[in-house]
């Protein structure tokens, strides 16, 4: 297995495949190279790195909205009625 997706997965909770699903392991591993554990902790659930998004999709897929059951605000459209409905339960 992949030393930084093993070394992720143990820093944020989530197994190595939700982070693969994710599709920003390349992009995550390029930008993290000699970060510490915080830095990379913060990347995964943020999508944020150093101060700037480094994509649309990192935002989208940041581990925080994930661990919170919702979807990030402006990605995926709720639909109707959906205010009335409590997130799913995907908190860790």
């Amino acid at each position: 297995m992949d030393t930084f997706v093993e070394l992720s997965a143990e820093l944020t909770g989530f197994s190595a495949e939700e982070l693969r699903s994710t599709g920003l392991v390349e992009q995550y591993r390029a930008l993290a190279e000699g970060a510490s554990e915080a830095e990379i902790i913060q990347l995964w659930y943020t999508g944020v790195w150093r101060g700037t998004v480094p994509s649309a999709r990192a935002y989208a897929e940041g581990l925080a909205w994930k661990a919170a059951g919702v979807a990030a605000p402006g990605t995926r459209g709720p639909g109707f009625g959906s205010w009335e409905r409590r997130p799913g339960n995907g908190l860790r």
